[in-house]
């Protein structure tokens, strides 16, 4: 999975509630994927249920609303269906430092 870990932190303006990631088959053979266990109240996976011998997958993480103004750490574990039924765990980490904050960081630093 690429890239390691996703991180949906927020330093400006823009909202930054979701994130794109890949996931590549590296076997030769078809692999099914489904979701293990993942934060429901924080966000939303979107996978495809399967991916080629080979080939990659675009996937996509979206925040909840509620969630959109939280600090965490959280996770999401896949398995797929391959001979010993791998696992991958993904962290996920929101950090929100509003402009207010930075403003003052900048006025205290001198910069």
């Amino acid at each position: 999975m690429k890239p390691y870990k996703l991180d949906l932190s927020q330093f400006g303006e823009k909202l930054r509630d979701k994130i794109d990631f890949t996931i590549t088959n590296v076997s030769d053979e078809k692999v099914d994927l489904s979701m293990i266990a993942f934060a429901q109240d924080f966000f939303d996976v979107k996978l495809p249920s399967s991916i080629e011998a080979g080939k990659s997958a675009s996937c996509t993480l979206k925040l909840k609303k509620d969630a959109i103004k939280k600090n965490f750490e959280k996770s999401f574990t896949i398995e797929t269906s391959d001979s010993k039924n791998s696992r991958f765990t993904m962290p996920v980490k929101r950090k929100l430092r509003s402009s207010s904050q930075a403003s003052a960081k900048k006025a205290k630093s001198g910069k």
